[in-house]
């Protein structure tokens, strides 16, 4: 092979191996990487970068984590799907990455990988987390056994990065050693004649070895379909018994698990113990509080607690100083363009739309800020053995955790990455409750009702009360979504559940660098995409509630008669989006809101965040008082014409609740229909999600009202 040709690398290995900081690491890709399983739900592909390369033009494939070559869910065959060429040209060689602390659970798929005979590396990786638990692993000695070049890595930090690129690259070039074609030879000699494996691959003659065995594990394992197989092969296989398929995969996985041991015991570790590992004792002791099923939940409210007060003490000076840019460019702008139609759209429309979504962008950096740290510190995964207690109470799958998890970022990733629950009916039930969770689109519009009706900043013991109003909403969206899987799950998508099998990994210091990078990153496409569908919605919008004008007073009759001033808000009330608002006020009433509120929200549908844009506009181009304040302050300050305020802290109330359950999402939608490959699911999402939101918002307000709030 030619230095100037491509190579496409695949990069395989078990979930929490360190395989995408590797990644990271190799390419400059700034994915996220979570110190829990189930992170890398697709297949990712970027160039490896120069200093790295050797020289070579080298495409490297982050492959979704799985334990081996057969796949219970569809992130599993998608790696399975990529490593052996089912779907698209199998990958020039393969680089897996072993977790150093974890070797013998590792070496099932290195052993399976050397079945399928392709070019392999390895990458020895979190060497310093096993060092740290006591466990010393010779890469040489490894090498040696496996017959495949390893290099020590610590993924983390960038070391060996470039000496495992030369690995990969002396692997393909030079071909299998004498030890690894002995092992595959072993792997796939004829099983005794009478053992089920044998009966089994009697029925399989015209498949490769490597291949039939696979396609055995996948039989016994009724996972077929994930296989992307052709018709022939397909009926080859179904044609197997099944008690038959399951024996064979069983001997197949015993024969694996005896190499793997002999493999061990090669190193010297047949008989290791943790005893005196100073990282795994030291986190075993923190756990004994944080994961104790009452003391441990205490902490996570407390620590949640933490996280949504400093939204609030830490936000609103730089929330404030956003406020004073975006006044000051709409003043700049009025003063610099003069009155007319353009200054009305840049002015009512472009700053005061999109610099009223854009306020809200420290909260939502240091959500993903905070929320990132605790990921990176390995409490998370802590938080996921605890709330699976209580999901599996009410009968949920233990991997909803995760992408529920991802719901509070946003939902269209959270749903994508339930394709790590291999139950089509688990699977959709985890899709319809992530939608519950809120995500980052609903923190703009919590905040805003939240600093304009409750006080946000004033104290309440150690904490704030505007981040304790903000946890309630969080704390309502998770618990309803538990509530919503569990009444599923118990009624139209009935389904047996299977335990979850969940690492603990050792705590580790968070690494700054990476969590602001994804930091940047998410805040990012916030900000693009409130340059984009925001500025394109609120463009809409303004036009809607700008247009027709009113009529212009009769001149003849202003002559004779005293002239009337038009109501501060005649602008909008003749328009149509003002009629439009003025149409369903009726239904909104019990709810505590008005058709302005009513107008915000069929704006959110598009997006939730339009919300806030779509208030801003409302309240710009109504122009009542003084069209330079911020919107929290107009919201604050608005009165009825009897003199009552508008809008009150139950009416608020009703509000954000209505918001933590409608479905105000199309991107939302639109992924569901994919995942589902169905209009069903999605349109009984929306309709019932939006049903629920109408009516719990309605109860709040009404049972408020009566109990004398306001």
């Amino acid at each position: 092979m030619s230095p100037s040709s491509s190579v496409r690398i695949a990069l395989a290995g078990n979930p929490n191996v360190g395989k995408t900081s590797i990644f990271n690491g190799l390419t400059g890709a700034r994915h996220k990487v979570g110190n829990y399983a189930g992170v890398t739900v697709e297949l990712r592909e970027g160039h490896v970068r120069p200093e790295h390369a050797h020289g070579r033009l080298l495409t490297l494939l982050d492959l979704p984590g799985t334990y081996s070559l057969t796949p219970v869910a569809e992130d599993e065959a998608v790696a399975f799907r990529a490593l052996t060429g089912s779907v698209g040209a199998p990958p020039d060689v393969v680089l897996l990455v072993l977790d150093a602390a974890n070797l013998g659970r590792n070496l099932y798929l290195a052993l399976q990988l050397l079945e399928q005979g392709r070019p392999l590396a390895i990458a020895l990786n979190m060497v310093d987390v096993a060092a740290a638990a006591g466990l010393h692993i010779d890469p040489t000695r490894l090498g040696a056994l496996l017959g495949v070049p390893i290099v020590a890595t610590v993924g983390r930090t960038g070391q060996g990065l470039s000496e495992l690129v030369e690995a990969a690259l002396r692997a393909l070039e030079a071909g299998p050693a004498a030890p690894a074609l002995a092992l595959r030879q072993r792997l796939l000699a004829p099983p005794d004649p009478g053992e089920p494996l044998a009966s089994a691959l009697a029925q399989l003659p015209e498949i490769d070895p490597a291949r039939a065995r696979a396609l055995l594990g996948a039989r016994a394992a009724g996972t077929l379909d994930l296989l992307a197989l052709g018709p022939d092969e397909r009926r080859i296989a179904e044609r197997i018994a099944e008690p038959l398929a399951i024996a064979a995969a069983a001997e197949l996985v015993c024969a694996r698990y005896r190499e793997v041991d002999q493999i061990l015991a090669g190193l010297g570790l047949a008989e290791h113990t943790f005893e005196g590992a100073p990282a795994m004792g030291t986190s075993e002791r923190i756990d004994r509080l944080l994961t104790h099923p009452v003391l441990g939940l205490v902490v996570f409210v407390g620590v949640m607690a933490l996280l949504f007060t400093s939204i609030f003490a830490w936000a609103e000076p730089l929330m404030g100083q956003i406020e004073l840019a975006i006044t000051w460019l709409s003043g700049q702008t009025k003063d610099t363009l003069g009155p007319g139609l353009f200054t009305d759209l840049l002015t009512e429309g472009v700053i005061a739309g999109v610099g009223n979504v854009l306020v809200f962008i420290p909260q939502i950096a240091l959500l993903f800020l905070l929320l990132g740290l605790l990921e990176d510190s390995g409490y998370m995964a802590r938080a996921a053995f605890l709330i699976d207690r209580l999901m599996a109470r009410v009968g949920l799958h233990g991997k909803a955790f995760v992408p529920l998890l991802s719901g509070y970022a946003c939902a269209i990733p959270a749903i994508l990455g339930a394709r790590t629950i291999s139950s089509f009916k688990d699977r959709l039930v985890t899709i319809l409750m992530i939608p519950y969770m809120s995500c980052s689109a609903r923190l703009p519009i919590y905040v805003l009702l939240i600093s304009a009706f409750f006080e946000g900043d004033r104290d309440v013991g150690p904490f704030t009360l505007g981040g304790l109003v903000l946890l309630g909403m969080y704390a309502l969206s998770t618990f309803s979504a538990i509530a919503i899987g569990a009444l599923y799950k118990r009624t139209i998508l009935r389904s047996p559940t299977p335990p979850l099998v969940l690492e603990l990994p050792p705590y580790r210091l968070p690494r700054l660098r990476n969590t602001l990078l994804q930091v940047y990153d998410r805040t990012g496409d916030f900000v693009r995409e409130a340059g984009t569908v925001i500025l394109a919605m609120t463009i809409v919008l303004w036009a809607l509630l700008s247009f027709p004008k009113p009529p212009e007073p009769d001149a003849r009759a202003t002559a004779t008669t005293e002239q009337v001033a038009p109501e501060p808000d005649a602008a909008i009330v003749t328009s149509i989006g003002g009629r439009v608002g003025r149409a369903i006020e009726p239904i909104l009433e019990p709810m505590g809101q008005d058709w302005r509120v009513g107008i915000a929200i069929l704006g959110s549908f598009a997006a939730r965040e339009v919300m806030v844009s779509t208030l801003g506009l409302v309240y710009g181009i109504e122009g009542a008082d003084d069209d330079d304040r911020p919107l929290r302050e107009a919201l604050r300050g608005a009165r009825d014409p009897d003199g009552a305020p508008r809008y009150t802290p139950l009416s608020a109330l009703a509000l954000m609740v209505f918001y933590v359950y409608a479905c105000l999402c199309m991107s939302t939608i639109a992924v569901v229909r994919r995942e589902t490959r169905s209009w069903r699911w999605p349109l009984f999402m929306f309709v019932s999600m939006t049903a629920l939101a109408y009516l719990a918002a309605v109860l709040v307000y009404q049972v408020g009202h009566l109990l004398g709030f306001s």
